[in-house]
């Protein structure tokens, strides 16, 4: 993958929590050869897809990330150019983004928008998978106990590892684990989550050697709590 969204990796992990991508098939004339992007199709305000390859749940994709101004309803404007092709939109929506499936009648695809707010724009992720299933990769840090993998996102050729748990444990729970398992494990907690009244929250960043690791927790209302890990190379 030759992804430059990866190098703000604050930006994707203020959203990706919502991140949610199921198995879905191949996408018939979405997306036309010879860099003709029948999605985009000049009709909306974004900048043209950036194209690159990742592997989401274990499963080889392309993916095109689009960019759009902060003030565009970029999440209105990717649901409506959805229904215009004909696919039933399932999407989850925060303050933050979105994300989702554009379910066709025999096929689906799945996508995720990025709005955090301290950034002039927002990203626009759009998955097609282009092998077969396998296995999610294992986590290069502790994994917490008592998680359930939700998502997978991986590249090999950086070394990014992106990945969502849905956890019953509290942050504050979480955190701690992190705190002494990342230590245990020769990372250095160079940034610490939030303590505020006596709880744990946000996200939590450590290092070692040239690695860098993310670790946000997240308390929900009427859902599981949800962990975020994002594992990548480089400095600070």
């Amino acid at each position: 993958m030759r992804m430059s969204v990866y190098r703000i990796p604050v930006v994707l992990l203020s959203v990706v929590l919502a991140l949610s991508l199921p198995a879905f098939g191949r996408v018939f004339r979405l997306f036309g050869g010879g860099g003709e992007d029948g999605f985009h199709n000049g009709t909306l305000p974004w900048d043209k897809a950036y194209v690159t390859q990742m592997t989401v749940n274990g499963r080889p994709a392309t993916v095109r990330i689009y960019s759009a101004r902060f003030s565009e309803p970029a999440v209105n404007q990717l649901k409506t150019r959805f229904e215009e092709l004909g696919a039933r939109v399932e999407m989850t929506r925060t303050e933050e983004g979105a994300a989702g499936r554009a379910v066709f009648p025999d096929r689906a695809l799945g996508f995720l928008v990025l709005r955090p707010p301290k950034e002039p724009t927002q990203q626009i992720f759009v998955y097609e998978p282009t092998g077969a299933p396998g296995r999610p990769a294992k986590p290069p840090v502790p994994e917490y106990p008592r998680a359930t993998v939700r998502t997978t996102v991986t590249d090999e050729d950086t070394g990014t590892f992106l990945a969502t748990f849905d956890t019953a444990s509290s942050a504050t729970e979480t955190h701690v684990f992190y705190a002494e398992a990342m230590t245990a494990a020769g990372w250095k907690m160079v940034a610490p989550a939030l303590i505020k009244d006596g709880t744990v929250t946000g996200m939590a960043v450590y290092e070692r050697k040239s690695q860098v690791c993310y670790v946000q927790a997240t308390d929900r209302v009427g859902g599981p709590n949800m962990i975020t890990l994002l594992v990548k190379g480089g400095a600070l």
